[in-house]
């Protein structure tokens, strides 16, 4: 009588037994993508500390050549010094008439010049 029964309601079994397969399946799935939202924030995070280690050698890197860039301007900013400390010292030599090789005074100036005259008349 029970078969009787089962086969009689065989409509109301089937769509039971697809309701249980149905939750079922919504479980797993519900499984699946926690363990897919958990890998995915595993990943992002093993993205976000291998932006952070760049980022950080970048800095590394850019403070170095900033420090050998400030060297370089110093190093230059000593030489510019030399060399318009040499370029001054340079003009005030040319624009002052200094003989070498000739030490005359005024008078001798004067002496030289009166001797240079009775030889030429």
């Amino acid at each position: 009588m029970t078969i009787k029964l089962i086969w009689k309601f065989k409509t109301w079994v089937a769509i039971a037994i697809l309701f249980v397969l149905w939750l079922g399946q919504i479980a797993y799935t519900n499984h699946l993508a926690g363990k897919l939202k958990q890998a995915e924030s595993q990943c992002t995070a093993k993205i976000q500390k291998l932006k952070d280690d760049q980022q950080q050698a970048l800095i590394k890197k850019q403070n170095e050549v900033n420090k050998v860039s400030a060297d370089y301007e110093q190093l230059k900013s000593e030489q510019r010094v030399k060399v318009e400390t040499v370029t001054r010292e340079v003009q005030k030599i040319v624009t002052k008439p200094i003989y070498s090789n000739v030490c005359f005074d005024d008078d001798g100036v004067q002496q030289l010049n009166s001797l240079i005259t009775d030889n030429s008349s």
